[in-house]
């Protein structure tokens, strides 16, 4: 499995693509090439820009470009209609006397905005399978206010409703692609893996059995960028794996004064991949404001970025 790590800007996705390119153009079928990524944004992303840029069909000649999770369900039995919906989790609710707050956009999120939005006690038991921990140690390193025999109640009443309706959810249709992998997985002459940095052990064992099924694998990333470790990213697998790699060494986004603040930053930062990389020729600007006031954003195009959404609401 060769890494290409791309810190911001240097184009990752955009390498990729170019190397999905060479594979077409050598005369490998569209067919036999997977693109996954972690979020279903940046598997959207890459099957967009890969039907414009080779002319393809992005539903019959694109078919593995999607998330992890998709990739799972579409190649193990496991049918749309045995996904846990809301509905279901307010029967089982209703069934032992719990009242979940489960995620308001439905059951097929991305994983990390799944645990973000539903119910901390189901959020826990997804992370410690996730994380291939027990949930009583999962239990004592978080900050939920429920009691451990609520959680343990709620975890068993929730294995047993699932048993008894042969219903699964996210972590589940992970953990069966995983067990089945060398059967319901095709072979691929090759594979691409991108944000590799946000893949928890439990995706980190697909993305394994995906290499085994693969002649190539390569996966990109940048683990000065992951922001999932809440999620359950496991950032030092990517750093530690034993194979070769790559560093993009070329920004096109950052501007010199930005990256010379962001790698002041990244220097902070522990175990980390050691990468140096290149701002663009222009040199933008750095400065502190106190209210969002003092700027005009009346023309062009403006990037907002805050550590909590309701920073945004203005």
């Amino acid at each position: 499995m060769f890494r290409i790590f791309g810190p911001p800007g240097t184009g990752k996705t955009t390498k990729l693509l170019d190397m999905v390119d060479q594979n077409l153009s050598s005369g490998i079928a569209s067919t036999d090439i997977a693109f996954l990524a972690f979020t279903r944004k940046a598997a959207n992303e890459a099957k967009e820009r890969a039907s414009l840029r080779f002319n393809l069909d992005p539903k019959k000649d694109l078919f593995y470009f999607r998330t992890l999770h998709s990739l799972a369900l579409t190649l193990t039995d496991i049918r749309t209609e045995q996904v846990l919906q809301n509905e279901h989790y307010k029967e089982l609710g209703d069934a032992i006397g719990v009242r979940f707050g489960v995620n308001k956009r439905g059951g097929m999120e991305d994983m990390p905005e799944l645990n973000r939005s539903s119910d901390p006690v189901l959020s826990l038991i997804s992370l410690s399978t996730l994380r291939k921990v027990p949930l009583r140690e999962q239990y004592n390193e978080s900050r939920i206010d429920t009691d451990w025999n609520t959680v343990a109640y709620i975890a068993e009443a929730l294995k047993n409703y699932k048993e008894e309706f042969n219903m699964y959810d996210f972590t589940d249709m992970l953990k069966l692609f995983v067990e089945n992998g060398d059967t319901c997985c095709p072979n691929f002459a090759v594979t691409f893996l991108d944000e590799a940095q946000d893949l928890s052990p439990l995706q980190w064992d697909l993305a394994h059995l995906l290499d085994r099924k693969s002649e190539r694998m390569y996966c990109a990333g940048d683990d000065d960028q992951a922001i999932y470790r809440w999620s359950g990213a496991d950032v030092q697998h990517f750093i530690e794996l034993d194979s070769g790699s790559q560093v993009l060494e070329q920004s096109y986004r950052i501007p010199r004064q930005v990256h010379e603040v962001a790698e002041r930053i990244a220097d902070r930062i522990t175990d980390r991949f050691p990468k140096k990389y290149l701002p663009k020729q222009a040199e933008g600007t750095v400065r502190r404001i106190y209210d969002m006031d003092e700027l005009d954003m009346g023309e062009g195009s403006w990037l907002v970025l805050a550590q909590a959404n309701f920073f945004l609401e203005d």
